[in-house]
């Protein structure tokens, strides 16, 4: 048997709020039966027979109502918990306090859902075709073996619950532009509303001399180009784009769940939005209706996509330094040593940044965009020849500090000869490979006592053709001692001697 409220608010839902039978039965869990009498009923009359006892909670639910009452005014945090709740009652109220902490936990429950029920109700919106929302998440993968964060770019269609996932390494304004002209070539079509939310980090918007807040410049011109309008939500606003709040979850739960193994983020991309068109062909969740069907219907609403590619990468002037470096953004990048002291044009993506020549004709070095303040990326071979012609002055030179620990140490220890030949390797060994695997050749020759730069070539040629070109077991010979040839006795067995 339902209690009074229970039914007032069934009746309410009904007669109020317009709620079906099974809209009802969904937001309750009664029976069907059940809400059907109490709607139809018409007299609610106590009856004598009826009369019960007084209940000892009766006295408590008047003060708990009220605690709960006050608590909409707190901070979240500073609200009444059931605990606390029963400490005041045995505190206050001892002499009515006549149940266990477990019934009051009960009661605090019930009168929460009379003072928050209403708030959990949701309206049904009703989403125009052709518009999206954008919003970023993130999850983990493997990259390298390595356990490392990326960002999924979601794009969804309220109307037809389509989305579409991009993954990138940032949340910058690049990896943005770059994840919806990825979705837009892909699905061939632009929504003509766009729904961003603050997006600080992207740089979306700014404010006009009348401080009204608009889209970017570059932002806007991109919308301009593929033609569709900006929209922002109001801050702190989520539920105004709820749908992709939701894509987001929903995707990173389905496709991300172990994490993935991404070793061409390219290619992951292409196979990413492959697998988010399949998911398209499940119904609709409220439309007996497949998400694919409902998209295409709702591709008239949208603009056919501009063929003319739209260049969103940004242009930065910047000053390589003494080292041959130029800052970006905290972090690092080296040019070439000739470039030192010259202004220098970064083209800066969502995962590359350029470096060009001050009239953009010359591309001096690419690099991968870095994140982590403080990283460096520096392409050592650049400056191999510098320091050959000068190795005097390596010592005193930034060069020296963007080797690793192990080379400095061994060029210290090296005369003139084998320094400019251990050069001579170590270009040898970049050109193909890297400065770790540099790094790991040295160590690997150390293992063995030998430290002639012909040492290090022939344990490179060894590790970078993966045979084994002496037993591990035995011992490397050492370095052997030069000697001078002497042919005076050949000379004479051959009748040249005095000749």
């Amino acid at each position: 048997m339902l209690t009074i409220t229970q039914v007032h608010y069934i009746r309410e839902l009904f007669y109020r709020e317009g709620k079906s039978y099974s809209e009802i039965r969904r937001m309750t869990g009664k029976n069907y039966r059940t809400i059907k009498k109490y709607i139809e009923m018409q007299d609610f009359n106590e009856q004598p027979h009826n009369a019960q006892r007084p209940n000892k909670t009766d006295a408590l639910r008047p003060m708990i109502h009220e605690w709960i009452v006050e608590d909409k005014s707190r901070h979240h945090k500073q609200r009444h918990t059931a605990t606390r709740i029963y400490d005041r009652l045995r505190a206050e109220y001892p002499e009515i306090l006549e149940v266990s902490a477990r019934t009051v936990r009960n009661l605090v429950k019930e009168e929460k859902e009379k003072v928050y029920g209403a708030q959990k109700a949701h309206l049904l919106l009703q989403h125009p075709g052709g518009e999206a929302q954008v919003d970023f998440g993130t999850f983990e993968a493997y990259e390298n073996d390595t356990l490392k964060k990326f960002h999924e770019f979601i794009l969804s269609f309220p109307k037809s619950n389509a989305g579409f996932a991009v993954v990138t390494r940032s949340e910058t304004r690049e990896a943005l532009l770059e994840s919806l002209v990825t979705i837009f070539h892909y699905t061939g079509y632009v929504p003509q509303t766009l729904w961003f939310d603050q997006m600080a980090s992207a740089a979306l918007r700014m404010r006009d001399e009348q401080g009204i807040l608009k889209a970017a410049d570059f932002v806007q011109r991109f919308a301009t180009h593929y033609g569709f309008t900006i929209k922002f939500c109001n801050p702190n606003s989520g539920h105004e784009k709820g749908n992709v709040e939701n894509k987001v979850g929903t995707i990173r739960r389905n496709l991300f769940v172990p994490e993935p193994r991404i070793d061409n983020l390219e290619t992951f991309n292409a196979e990413l939005l492959e697998k988010c068109s399949l998911r398209h062909q499940q119904k609709h969740y409220r439309f007996n209706e497949s998400i694919q069907t409902l998209f295409e219907q709702e591709q008239a609403s949208m603009v056919p996509v501009n063929k003319v590619a739209f260049e969103t990468a940004r242009y930065e002037s910047r000053k390589v330094n003494q080292y041959g470096l130029v800052e970006f953004s905290n972090c690092r990048y080296s040019a070439t040593p000739q470039y030192v002291g010259q202004t220098v044009v970064l083209k800066i993506m969502a995962n590359t940044i350029h470096i060009l020549s001050k009239d953009l004709c010359k591309t001096i070095a690419k690099h991968p965009r870095l994140f982590t303040k403080g990283a460096e990326s520096i392409h050592y071979i650049d400056f191999i020849d510098v320091i050959k012609a000068r190795p005097n002055a390596l010592k005193y030179s930034g060069i020296y500090t963007l080797l690793p620990p192990s080379w400095q140490d061994y060029l210290q220890k090296s005369d003139q000869d084998n320094f400019r030949n251990a050069f001579h390797v170590l270009k040898t060994i970049l050109l193909e490979k890297d400065m770790d695997y540099a790094d790991a050749v040295l160590q690997e020759t150390k293992k063995h006592h030998a430290l002639s730069p012909e040492a290090l070539a022939v344990t490179f040629k060894r590790l970078k053709e993966n045979r084994l070109i002496y037993d591990s077991s035995i011992d490397f010979p050492f370095d052997l001692p030069s000697y001078e040839v002497d042919a005076s006795q050949y000379d004479e067995l051959m009748g040249g001697g005095n000749q």
